[in-house]
């Protein structure tokens, strides 16, 4: 069966999905903010530390740097649609409790335009929410307790339309314009007695997001000799705006019977999304080595969000991958198989008591041709660690298992019949 089949039955389902592709987390951290950043720029990528900035293939999508989508050969098409699971370990310095989340990764497809013109589009989760925090409040001058448990659910999808420009055979541009949308809903419940009675009262925030951004990205290809060169990458995003609505619902509960206490609806300040600005640096070795090296900023410390003021601040991004593969020949199957891992470092966008969420994770993965022509099956695992357990936060411990198919496709051809 022709890929096109496949895509358009999986593209004509992909709003069904979408909608239960969220809660793909269980961090106490995704309480702040947007929720839990997701990374998603390709199956190639997940393995290699998620560098991207100065990478380019003609077998794999890179949505992190749009000007990647020069390298694909006339009359092709690409998709890549990536799943996860994940295995999280939560600490703090009393207890520790295990979770397992799975999502969508992402969708995205790639294919020319003209010779020097190409494009592609994307669909991924931008962030997820997804935790449920329980604590005991004591009411003043007395040893009575009353449970208080915090929940938050949702998170933020995004879509986005890619445009590349070869402007000759070693420099190329591109454009990346989305829109980010989607709910996070955080609920508060309280046990409250007043003299023999007790009664739940609940109160739901959700707050709507909704917004666009455009980035900018380049590469330019320096040759080295013969066999080797090297790729020079840089990214920027133009600051941009989601704009955001908050409804809040009361709601009390006793003997069974519940009541609405109070609804209301208002604008929120809207949040201003970061400046992203990105560099990266590769060197290949015809077609069996690739190295690079990426270096971002993302300045967080800007955006405003009612709920949690003066928590976010900048996340330096520092990321390095490799890629191997014994030699490049269609006809062998271990031949043509891709190794790869990377590693990654994230001073992370959140600070709370004054220590600042960071992450870091090595990475290992394999690339297997699944066609006779250039369609591959990535599978990586991803070992990582967020947070501390210092000041009485959490410490989290995971494992990341990444699997993408990188379906390949020739279309256009025009068939001849004698």
């Amino acid at each position: 069966m022709k890929f096109k089949i496949i895509i358009f039955l999986f593209l004509t389902t992909l709003p069904g999905i979408t909608l239960l592709a969220q809660n793909s987390t269980s961090s106490p951290y995704s309480g702040f903010g947007i929720g839990e950043l997701e990374m998603s720029s390709g199956g190639r990528n997940a393995a290699m530390g998620q560098t991207g900035i100065a990478t380019r293939s003609s077998l794999f999508l890179n949505t992190a740097n749009p000007a990647s989508l020069t390298t694909i050969e006339p009359q092709s098409f690409l998709l890549d649609m990536g799943f996860n699971l994940k295995y999280t370990k939560l600490e703090n310095s009393s207890k520790s409790v295990n979770v397992t989340d799975g999502n969508i990764s992402w969708v995205q497809i790639g294919f020319p335009i003209t010779k020097k013109i190409f494009g592609g589009f994307s669909l991924n989760p931008k962030s997820s929410v997804g935790y449920s925090i329980y604590s005991a409040k004591t009411i003043e001058g007395t040893s009575i307790k009353y449970p208080s448990i915090y929940e938050g659910t949702g998170g933020l999808s995004e879509a986005a339309a890619l445009l590349a420009w070869k402007l000759s055979k070693n420099i190329s541009f591109g454009a990346k314009t989305g829109f980010i949308w989607g709910n996070v809903t955080q609920t508060m419940n309280q046990s409250i007695g007043v003299s023999s009675t007790t009664y739940e009262l609940a109160q739901e925030d959700k707050t709507y997001y909704s917004g666009g951004y455009f980035n900018l990205g380049t590469q330019i290809i320096i040759p080295v000799n013969s066999k080797s060169s090297i790729i020079l990458g840089g990214i920027a995003g133009i600051s941009s705006k989601l704009n955001a609505e908050t409804s809040t619902t009361i709601t009390k509960t006793y003997s069974s019977t519940s009541e609405v206490v109070s609804s209301d609806v208002k604008s929120t300040n809207s949040m201003k999304l970061p400046l992203d600005v990105g560099a990266g640096i590769s060197y290949l070795y015809g077609s069996k080595w690739v190295a690079t090296i990426d270096v971002k900023q993302s300045n967080w410390k800007n955006a405003t969000i009612d709920y949690n003021p003066n928590k976010l601040t900048t996340n330096n991004s520092y990321r390095f991958g490799m890629e191997f593969s014994p030699k490049d020949d269609q006809r062998s199957f271990r031949q043509t198989t891709k190794y790869r891992m990377g590693y990654r470092y994230e001073s992370g966008y959140l600070k709370l008591y004054n220590n600042q969420i960071h992450e870091q994770a090595i990475t290992f993965g394999v690339g297997i041709p699944i066609r006779k022509d250039r369609s591959y099956a990535n599978f990586s695992v991803e070992l990582g660690t967020r947070g501390t357990t210092a000041a009485h936060l959490v410490k989290e411990d995971y494992i990341k298992l990444n699997c993408s198919f990188n379906l390949w496709d020739k279309w256009f051809i025009k068939r001849k019949f004698e």
